[in-house]
């Protein structure tokens, strides 16, 4: 036998709170950002937000075409996002971002 346990959002002030405000992945709660991204989600998603496909991708990397969509699971998840526009247009916006700041020497 097995137990389900829910929560009414409306009697608990955090989870209506958070209802209202963005996604309910815990993920993307948790690990807001590029700088939540493992090496591997990072390479992955570069490569993905130039526009290669899965399966280029996995080649470029020597990895599964599997692997490949884990990995962009993840990175939609922690990014918030759920499509490869979005995290192109991320991308850029994060270069972007990333080019302003002076370098530290």
């Amino acid at each position: 036998m097995t137990h389900t346990i829910t929560a009414d959002r409306s009697t608990h002030p955090i989870s209506s709170a958070t209802a209202a405000v963005g996604p309910s992945r815990r993920t993307a709660a948790v690990h807001p950002g590029w700088a939540s991204l493992t090496p591997a989600e990072l390479r992955v998603a570069r490569l993905v937000a130039e526009g290669l496909t899965n399966r280029a991708v996995a080649k470029r990397l020597s990895i599964s075409p599997h692997t490949v969509d884990s990995h962009l699971r993840h990175v939609f998840a922690k990014l918030g996002i759920s499509s490869r526009v979005a995290l192109a247009r991320l991308a850029l916006i994060h270069d972007h971002i990333r080019a302003d700041e002076p370098s530290v020497h």
